[in-house]
């Protein structure tokens, strides 16, 4: 009895759900690394200087060394090749990433739990690391190049949709309710490390390398290659399969989440057995989806537009503003995991309840955000300096919602489905967020201040919105239906299933022999 009631506390440091906390960190450094590599690479594979409709093949080093003062290093090994893409395919082989990674978002959720998260992660990273090779084969091909980058971005986009669900699938029965912060944040605190590191690893190689862009390509899948076999050989999808863990890990994370330490079967769930009805009345996941599609439409069109708004309103050099935005994604993950730990800390003391803490840090993420739109209404070049602390703040600010706001809170609520819910909302919510860009497009017609402050003011009530709908509809206390169901559980389900059926049939029996009479 005591043995099934108690459950020793096994510590997280070290042990087997931390390290796969830091291989799930580590994948999504490289996804995010992979994401932002053409971002960094198009600045010096562009030919600025000779931009015409793409028709003409590209040109290499001799003609635009003579443009620029700046010695290359590894002219030996590969000339300096641009190519004369015009502004529309850039943004077309920017965007294409998008069209790929919205197309799997959806499905990812259930082929995670129907396949295996650890197949899902193997296979998407190995096809995207794959694929960010293939990009550098355009350095040998001078008709055509731009139709080659554009499949091979959309096929890493495509690759890239089903981690963010997996990730789900793993820690719906990975994390005990008192760790879900401090682990997912962990998993997740490297996604902006992976755009930093490649921003600063990136603009050096443009800089001072020859052909630099195809360097940044190789490094990028350098840490896919290098990731794979770590993740092979050290995880599995449930407690219950992992080869190594230790028999006390086991049950202690089986005990807290509700899962029989003993049964190793693999869990499926049919599309038609999904309670979608459930879902779409479900208040708490009305909240998720509302939060979730005003954070992003505001996050997405600050991220894409930051650079922007540095060198254009605030009037900082190009070569500074690159550092600026590396130190604010360096900021990033350290406020996302400073919120999980903390988060973990109030909860683990007693001193918050767990719906209490998510809707703390989650308005945090919202109304923090909200706040420095409008004080970037009055920043322009006259005020520098309160300009950049803003947008500092904005970040340290967003990142708060991976360590304990809503990007946590599926897990919260919906422990058996997480994934599923998170890939059909997050894929609703990127696909509106991209709209926020052509609605910036409409507004700002010149680059003042005056038409940036219409979106600064726009984007600040979508962030209240956000705050506030999950402030009055958001929990963290799990759906009853929406648990993990041991084997015993599923067995009482079914007998009292053939009970009801078999009281059924015996009334059926008894009305047909009254009419036979």
């Amino acid at each position: 009895m005591s043995t099934e009631n108690t459950v020793a506390t096994v510590r997280l440091i070290p042990s087997t759900r931390f390290t796969l906390a830091l291989l799930v960190s580590f994948a999504l450094f490289i996804q995010y690394a992979q994401r932002v590599s053409l971002s960094m690479s198009i600045v010096c594979m562009v030919n600025k200087t000779n931009i015409n409709d793409g028709s003409k093949p590209s040109i290499s080093s001799a003609q635009f060394m003579n443009q620029t003062s700046t010695i290359k290093y590894g002219s030996q090994f590969l000339n300096d090749k641009q190519f004369s893409w015009s502004e529309l395919q850039q943004q077309i082989l920017l965007g294409a990433y998008w069209f790929g990674y919205i197309f799997t978002l959806v499905p990812s959720g259930w082929l995670s739990i129907t396949l295996g998260a650890k197949r899902m992660f193997a296979g998407s990273l190995l096809l995207s690391t794959i694929a960010t090779v293939g990009i550098c084969s355009i350095y040998f091909i001078n008709k055509f190049n731009f139709y080659v980058a554009l499949l091979f971005r959309i096929i890493i986009g495509f690759t890239h949709g089903p981690l963010f669900p997996a990730t789900y699938t793993f820690w719906s029965v990975w994390a005990v309710p008192l760790e879900r912060s401090t682990l997912t944040a962990i998993g997740f605190c490297s996604n902006n490390l992976g755009t930093s590191v490649t921003m600063l690893i990136g603009g050096l190689l443009c800089r001072y390398v020859s052909s630099g862009w195809v360097y940044i390509f190789l490094t990028t899948a350098l840490f896919g290659f290098l990731w794979l076999p770590l993740w092979l050989w050290l995880v599995a999808d449930t407690p219950q399969t992992h080869r190594t863990i230790s028999e006390k890990e086991r049950n202690y994370i089986c005990k807290h989440i509700g899962l029989n330490s003993d049964d190793k079967k693999k869990k499926t769930v049919t599309l038609s057995a999904l309670p979608w009805k459930r879902f779409v009345r479900s208040k708490p996941i009305i909240a998720l989806f509302i939060t979730e599609c005003c954070n992003l439409f505001g996050l997405f069109f600050f991220y894409t537009n930051v650079g922007k708004i540095l060198t254009e309103i605030h009037r900082i050099p190009p070569q500074y503003t690159g550092y600026v935005l590396a130190g604010g994604f360096i900021l990033m993950p350290i406020s996302s995991l400073s919120a999980g730990v903390i988060a973990d800390y109030l909860v683990r003391r007693n001193m918050m309840l767990l719906t209490d803490v998510r809707k703390l840090f989650n308005s945090l993420a919202s109304f923090i955000p909200a706040i420095c739109m409008i004080v970037l209404c009055f920043c322009d070049h006259t005020r520098q300096v309160l300009g950049l602390i803003t947008i500092l703040i904005f970040l340290i600010s967003s990142a708060l919602a991976y360590g304990s706001g809503y990007i946590v809170n599926f897990a919260d609520v919906l422990p058996a489905y997480s994934s599923i819910v998170f890939g059909i909302v997050t894929a609703a919510a990127t696909l509106g967020a991209l709209f926020a860009n052509i609605i910036a497009g409409l507004v700002i017609k010149q680059p003042i201040l005056q038409d940036w402050r219409k979106i600064f003011i726009l984007f600040s009530v979508i962030y209240f919105i956000g705050g506030i709908a999950f402030l009055v509809l958001g929990s963290a206390v799990p759906r009853s239906w929406a648990l993990h169901k041991t084997t015993t559980e599923k067995q009482q389900i079914e007998d009292t299933n053939m009970k009801e059926e078999g009281a059924e049939d015996t009334i059926l029996m008894q009305k047909l022999e009254s009419t036979k009479e």
